[in-house]
């Protein structure tokens, strides 16, 4: 991995941990899988618009890579946050980093590379430990979701080298379409109150969004989909746990 796409990748992931800190009130005013599926329409709406080009992954892939690299793992994370405090949330999450190193190895878009498996397993008792200990453990069911929500990521990550057949944007413009889409379905199958939250958003929770949308998402995601495609997984995921 050359130095330029470790600082894009440090980039991103600072990107995303400070966006959703910076418009708080924006993601606790929007439920939380309709505030994913209006990033990801404006994203395929921007790269519409910016990307002329026509993607050559087919809909069928696109749509597969969307439902786990995008609306699986969102659905899963965003509402298993609504039961866990931040920090818990943040340390749990980075069970993402294995589970896509092993999804990477399963659907052979890597070689197997035994010297990783040492800090694979430590992550692995990290999130242990931080579910079972100390006696005040978070909620079962809002971990199992997360990290349920994990593995989703981790494989739609290795699906983003097997099947992509596109660039990052290009690749992006496809998938995002899929994926709010998928997500718009999910909101309306397991959410309630999104006209009420669009109704009564004030000013700067609509600002936040946009910042959202365009930023963390349209932004941030074109260039970590282009990582995706020319480095391995393993070596672009671990910069999730910036």
């Amino acid at each position: 991995m050359s130095p330029r796409d470790a600082a894009l990748a440090f980039g991103v992931t600072a990107v995303w941990g400070t966006g959703f800190t910076l418009t708080k009130s924006t993601v606790e005013h929007f439920p939380a899988i309709f505030l994913m599926a209006c990033c990801f329409a404006a994203t395929a709406a921007v790269l519409a618009v910016s990307e002329r080009g026509t993607p050559k992954t087919p809909h069928l892939k696109a749509a597969l890579i969307a439902l786990f690299a995008i609306s699986g793992q969102a659905a899963l994370i965003f509402k298993a946050l609504e039961g866990l405090d931040a920090t818990t949330a943040v340390l749990l999450s980075q069970a993402q980093v294995p589970f896509a190193v092993f999804a990477a190895w399963m659907l052979r878009t890597e070689p197997v590379n035994f010297s990783k498996l040492v800090p694979i397993a430590l992550a692995f008792a990290g999130v242990l430990l931080i579910a079972g200990w100390p006696d005040n453990r978070p909620a079962l069911v809002p971990v199992i979701m997360l990290l349920a929500g994990g593995l989703v990521w981790g494989a739609g990550q290795a699906l983003i080298a097997k099947l992509g057949e596109d660039g990052g944007p290009l690749l992006l413009k496809r998938t995002a379409l899929h994926g709010a889409a998928q997500l718009a379905v999910f909101s309306a199958l397991f959410e309630s109150g999104q006209m009420e939250a669009v109704q009564t958003a004030s000013t700067a929770q609509w600002a936040g969004l946009l910042a959202i949308a365009l930023i963390a998402f349209a932004g941030a995601y074109v260039v970590w989909f282009s990582l995706m495609r020319r480095n391995p997984v393993s070596s672009v995921t671990p910069f999730m746990m910036v």
